[in-house]
């Protein structure tokens, strides 16, 4: 039977994820264009969503944008234009009939996320997987567990003794049985350490952070 042990190890494999926000399937948004008005005059949005307008007054209106970024042309009453927002950054747009009539969308990027499992074993002195491959400016989050004996004061740091901390990462405790989720963003490349001291003894990971 295989050991308890070798079981999570692989499952640690299993689990590391090296993802980049994994297409979403792309929304959609809704704005009226009526008394003379965009409503939603201000909307913020992630980025792949699609936006219809709908024209709801009697008098023909326009969705153009002051960048050149769309134009829907003349709507008349009961009409829709569609524009899917592709790249983050803010858009104004107007009615070109009636250059009163004033909007925005706010496009965000969808954020990007490095997930991966770290098993912490006592018996072994060992974290699998022994070294996490990143990168600089992406968010990282790590689910940490243990396979026996308690992990106190685990850091990352920028020297294996665990004395130099980086990444605004407070040192944190990995227990049998629980998870431990750890949040960070790496603001500079470089190798550093996923480290604490127990009995003597330095139990270590690598964290290659690539630019």
């Amino acid at each position: 039977m295989r050991s308890k042990l070798f079981q999570l190890i692989v499952l640690a494999a299993a689990l590391v994820l090296i993802t980049s926000s994994p297409g979403q399937p792309q929304s959609s948004v809704t704005i009226d264009i009526q008394n003379f008005a965009f409503s939603p005059a201000s909307i913020t949005i992630p980025v792949g969503t699609t936006i219809t307008w709908t024209n709801k007054d009697s008098t023909p209106h326009t969705v153009t944008g002051r960048n050149g970024a769309f134009n829907s042309g003349s709507l008349g009453r009961g009409q829709t234009f569609q524009f899917t927002f592709n790249t983050p950054g803010t858009f104004d747009y107007f009615c070109s009939i009636h250059p009163s009539m004033t909007a925005t969308v706010i496009v965000t990027r969808e954020e990007q996320v490095q997930e991966f499992s770290l098993i912490h074993s006592l018996k072994d002195l060992k974290i699998y997987p022994a070294t996490l491959t990143v990168k600089k400016g992406v968010k990282v989050r790590l689910f940490n567990t243990a396979t026996d004996g308690s992990h106190p004061t685990i850091a990352i740091s920028s020297d294996e003794a665990g004395q130099k901390p980086v990444f605004n990462v407070q040192p944190f405790d990995v227990e049998v049985g629980q998870l431990t989720v750890v949040e960070f963003t790496p603001d500079q490349a470089g190798t550093f350490f996923i480290t604490h001291k127990l009995h003597g003894h330095n139990i270590e990971g690598t964290l290659i952070v690539q630019p």
